[in-house]
């Protein structure tokens, strides 16, 4: 079996832009920022269904596919329509190994196992990914593959203008569909979000530790472990 061990210390010092698929993605979906080369030099992640930006905006097909990622721990992803993006796509795709008994259709892929610790445990030297939900398994890759700093956008942990997925402010006809019954409502989802709580504080330890900055920029966000900075604000800095 393939493992994402291969991709340790692979970004020494690099940027990472984590895209979760919150609803103020939308915005950054719409940013010409995303378009022009601000992430051809940078490591991004797509999470889940935010893989449906990132074909569209991030020249996901050409030039850099070293820098271009897929992950998520959730095989019901499999039931949804934005899946055949992530089958099309040249990126390098992670998934969790509980996915193994889909191998015939993942060809390529690679496997990562849960860490053998508590969700909210974080030991640097264990072999494994946070797996309580995609984005942490997120994180903590892009740690563990020697970034730097890690910018997450569509991190919300709550609804925007009653929409709890960036993809929803697309027109109707536009919008991914359950191809199965795939996604429970909003609420069986802010449980994940509050039990992640844990994984969050300890994956900022770990980062930390790392001598890893994590910006969250996703200003109106409910998770509140990581500094928040308007994307604007972060690229005037210069450290």
């Amino acid at each position: 079996m393939n493992t994402y061990l291969q991709l340790r210390d692979k970004h020494k010092g690099q940027t990472a832009f984590i895209l979760g698929c919150g609803p103020s993605l939308y915005s950054f979906y719409k940013s010409k920022k995303t378009c022009w080369g601000i992430f051809d030099t940078n490591v991004v992640i797509a999470v889940n269904s935010s893989i449906i930006m990132a074909v569209d905006k991030l020249k996901w097909y050409t030039g850099n596919d070293y820098y271009r990622y897929f992950i998520s721990n959730d095989s019901l992803c499999m039931r949804w329509s934005w899946w055949v993006k992530v089958q099309e796509s040249k990126c390098i795709k992670i998934v969790r190994n509980s996915w193994e008994k889909y191998k015939d259709q993942l060809e390529g892929f690679l496997f990562f196992e849960p860490r053998p610790t508590k969700e909210d445990v974080i030991n640097s030297d264990d072999i494994g990914l946070a797996y309580c939900a995609s984005i942490p398994s997120a994180i903590d890759l892009s740690i563990q593959m020697g970034v730097k700093k890690i910018l997450l956008f569509g991190v919300d942990h709550c609804t925007i203008d009653g929409k709890d997925h960036f993809w929803q402010y697309f027109h109707v006809f536009k919008q991914p569909f359950q191809v199965r019954p795939a996604q429970g409502s909003f609420s069986q989802q802010k449980k994940v979000f509050d039990f992640s709580i844990g994984t969050y504080k300890a994956l900022k330890e770990f980062a930390d530790n790392k001598k890893c900055k994590i910006y969250n920029c996703s200003i109106n966000s409910e998770l509140d472990i990581f500094e928040k900075i308007q994307f604007d604000d972060y690229l005037k800095r210069k450290d």
